[in-house]
């Protein structure tokens, strides 16, 4: 084969070659002697890719353990949420649940692999005589996680979102609302599992509505009956509903459950608050020291509507105190909610041999009693209202104005 240089040429270049390295050895050993910057800059002019003083090429490598937690991303920062794991899976113990490691198949029939570990549960749920339809199915997963969580006790959700996938949001049922209900703390009130009372409640209504609602009934001499027995879900709705003071009717329709008496059948006059169904305004609910639950001792209740007619009186009825001694408070058959014929009521203290005795009852016989006395005060001791001699005559003349 002919070479592809002359041999004059190969010499040539030959040279040029050993010259070039030559000088580079110059270089380099020139270099051994320079200042860290000197040498750079006559690294670089040779190569390329020097690296800067200090630096080097060498890659990197480094080990860590990288932990990996879920996340929320917010507008403002970024949240790392604890994660609940089940022993067994954490151990990673798939045979403690499943046939083998490679099945999805349970150890047994629903709720009797979770037993198998949560043995206390199980004699608390055997005695329950209440038992919430998932722990009665063995349907644990229906509520918990087997697995992993980032909600307590497993939870796949938390209370009450959890609660609210098989039950009717209870807050939709009106604008009152229970605290507890409103705070979405359902177990407050209610175990999730299996109890001995209704309803799943953790204790007796009464008991568990007196722990926080211990001033209706506290040292009071008359209890209203319901309250007394506990029965108050009789008149209230646990949640929420529409009515003021969580009640599940109306006051008039939730008191006539049980007083449908008043106002009477019969009555010809009906007391305003009767009619207009406020017996709160004169009754308390729950309990009070005063006879019939009123708030207050008559004339003390009536002078929160009507005007207090004793405050100015020079003379007054000896009665006039006692406002139900003559007046019926809910309704009456007779004209001022009179408790009886105005003749007869007042026959029931004053004798009628003792009105015969004065003269001025002459020729009076069978008329009201009010024609000519005021019942309640006067001016004049004998509570009359117009002058003696026109009462004499028996004349029923128009109220002294």
């Amino acid at each position: 084969m002919n070479s592809p240089f002359l041999p004059k040429e190969r010499r040539r270049r030959r040279l040029h070659f050993l010259a070039a390295m030559a000088g580079l050895l110059g270089g380099l050993v020139l270099l051994a002697g320079c200042r860290t910057e000197t040498k750079q800059k006559w690294l670089n002019f040779f190569f390329d890719g020097v690296p800067q003083p200090g630096a080097t090429n060498a890659v990197l490598r480094t080990t860590a353990t990288v932990v990996v937690k879920p996340t929320i991303v917010t507008n403002t920062a970024t949240i790392t949420m604890k994660v609940f794991s089940h022993p067994p899976y954490a151990q990673r113990d798939c045979t403690a649940c499943h046939e083998s490691q490679f099945s999805n198949a349970m150890r047994g029939k629903p709720g009797e692999v979770c037993f198998g570990c949560h043995q206390e549960l199980h004699a608390s749920f055997t005695a329950g005589k209440i038992k919430h339809q998932p722990v009665a199915e063995g349907d644990c997963t229906s509520c918990h996680n087997p697995h992993q969580s980032v909600n307590k006790k497993l939870l796949e959700k938390t209370v009450p979102a959890l609660c609210l996938t098989c039950h009717d949001d209870p807050l939709a049922a009106g604008k009152f609302k229970h605290q507890p209900v409103e705070d979405g703390d359902c177990l407050e009130c209610h175990t999730p599992h299996a109890g001995k009372i209704a309803k799943l409640l953790k204790k007796p209504v009464k008991d568990k509505c007196g722990e926080c609602h211990d001033d209706l009934t506290a040292k009071k001499k008359y209890v209203h009956q319901p309250v007394g027995d506990g029965e108050c879900l009789d008149c209230h709705n646990p949640h929420a509903t529409n009515i003021k003071g969580l009640l599940n009717k109306s006051v008039k329709a939730t008191c006539a459950d049980c007083h449908d008496d008043i106002p009477a059948k019969n009555a010809k006059v009906v007391h305003q608050p009767v009619e207009d169904g406020d017996c709160l305004a004169c009754h308390n609910p729950h309990a009070t020291d005063k006879k019939s639950l009123v708030k207050k001792s008559a004339p003390a209740l009536c002078w929160d509507c009507h005007d207090n007619f004793l405050e100015q009186a020079k003379f007054q009825h000896d009665v006039v105190e006692d406002c139900t001694g003559c007046h019926k408070p809910h309704s009456s058959t007779e004209n001022s909610l009179l408790a009886k014929n105005i003749l007869k009521l007042c026959g029931d203290c004053h004798d009628d041999k003792d009105l015969q005795a004065v003269k001025g009852h002459a020729g009076a016989e069978g008329k009201s009693c009010v024609a000519c006395h005021d019942p309640h005060v006067g001016k004049d001791k004998y509570l009359l209202k117009h002058p003696p001699v026109a009462a004499a005559a028996g004349k029923e003349l128009p109220a002294a104005k």
